[in-house]
């Protein structure tokens, strides 16, 4: 094994597995993570909601152990386990006490390697993927996030797709398709074992190499399309009493090396709330109880967002105040004053990630699902510690242009909500 910073070990078992371990000796517990690089951006056109659809299922039983097995050891030792896929990386987790370590990683290993796929546990678990897409679609602001990625990147890209799939497309998902996504990218595609926590390293090697499947197979290089965005409006109308607004600018991949200064930009603007638009749409006019800003990274692309929720006559208004934020910083670029705050705030909520075994290990596999250099803490808070702002200020005149940004709308008078839209992007399609 290679220590790639203190503490922080790395090898690679194979040609598609790698394992990385740290060891935490002050904790009690110990976080194991198997992250896959395959999301969403491979379902196959038709059968969206393939990628998390073998997600559910890995969970409905394996050659050793039913599904109510895996719930009553992973119970019995008082820990925790699930699963999550995402656009680009799916990651099965559980955190145990330390004296679980063999137990729980010999069940996420039978997880990834060894699924069953029954038929009848496909059906049955068919209906649960459906209602989880029901939830979704009547929750007004998972509509506004999704209409704004599919404004983003359009309904023809992956990424404008929605990671749960459509009713229609997950009720034409087949055993056999199970198969071959699974064969395909579980077998042959890359994957990174990640165990952070009171752990023995050399223990923990030893038994990642005996548990999973270290057969020889030919190695599954992901090819991916890039999107392209132009401004894009979507306008859902809904019979309730606020409007969901989305805004979105394309900017950066997630190994961009600008991208420790995006996240200040970010916290200036509308993170937190001491934000901007947090203290001026919430705290000063009272305008919203919800507004924010976030960032989202892929290995290609990115984009900041904006979300708020708000009474309908109000929407105009908090445009308008989103839109003069954005100028001021293009043209003035943020006070000392709010990147000392920004710094510290972005700061703090690294080191916090950092206090629990389960925090270490997302960000480490995070980092290895999507291929990116496992940097120490200490050389992120250096990258912190550098951003300046002109830096900030020339991101933001160089991203948050009306010519790059798309806009979704959920709420009442749609003619209305088009109107507002366009008048603050420079719209190329309307849908």
């Amino acid at each position: 094994m290679r220590e790639i910073y203190p503490g922080c070990l790395r090898e690679a078992l194979s040609p598609n597995l790698e394992f990385v371990v740290e060891p935490l000796p002050h904790a009690n517990s110990v976080a194991l993570g198997v992250w896959l690089s395959v999301g969403s951006r491979e379902d196959p056109v038709g059968k969206e909601g393939l990628a998390h659809f073998t997600e559910h299922m890995v969970f409905k039983g394996t050659e050793r152990y039913t599904a109510t097995d895996i719930a009553r050891v992973i119970d019995s030792l008082g820990g925790q386990i699930n699963a999550a896929t995402s656009e680009e990386y799916t990651v099965y987790h559980s955190t145990v006490l330390a004296e679980g370590l063999e137990m729980a990683l010999r069940i996420l290993a039978e997880l990834v390697t060894s699924p069953r796929f029954a038929l009848g546990d496909i059906e049955r678990e068919r209906g649960v993927a459906l209602e989880e897409i029901r939830e979704a679609e009547d929750s007004p602001d998972d509509v506004a996030m999704r209409l704004l990625e599919e404004a983003l990147w359009s309904r023809d890209h992956p990424l404008g797709r929605p990671v749960l799939g459509r009713k229609e497309t997950v009720a034409a998902i087949s055993k056999e398709d199970l198969w071959k996504f699974f064969k395909r990218y579980y077998r042959g595609g890359h994957k990174t074992v990640v165990i952070c926590g009171r752990v023995d390293p050399q223990r923990a090697r030893t038994l990642t190499a005996e548990l999973f499947n270290m057969t020889t197979v030919e190695e599954v290089h992901v090819m991916r399309r890039s999107p392209r965005s132009a401004g894009t409006l979507r306008v859902e109308t809904w019979p309730i009493q606020q409007v969901h607004i989305a805004l979105g600018f394309p900017t950066l991949q997630a190994g961009a090396p600008e991208r420790m200064a995006l996240e200040v930009l970010h916290t200036v603007l509308g993170g937190g709330m001491s934000s901007r638009l947090f203290q001026r749409v919430r705290e000063e006019r009272g305008l919203v109880y919800t507004i924010t800003s976030f960032v989202r990274y892929y290995t290609d692309t990115g984009y900041l967002g904006i979300y708020a929720a708000t009474e309908p006559k109000r929407t105009e208004e908090i445009l308008a105040i989103i839109s003069e934020e954005i100028r001021d910083l293009i043209h003035n670029g943020p006070s000392e004053e709010e990147l000392t705050r920004a710094k510290r705030r972005v700061r703090g909520l690294f080191l916090l990630g950092l206090e629990t075994p389960r925090g270490r290990m997302g960000r480490l596999g995070w980092l290895s699902a999507l291929g990116l250099p496992l940097l120490s803490p200490s050389q992120v808070l250096q990258e912190l510690e550098a951003v300046t702002g002109e830096e900030i200020q020339r991101l933001a005149a160089e991203y948050l242009v009306p010519e790059r940004a798309s806009i979704a709308m959920v709420g009442p008078r749609t003619t209305e909500l088009e109107r507002l839209g366009r008048e603050f992007v420079e719209v190329s399609e309307v849908a």
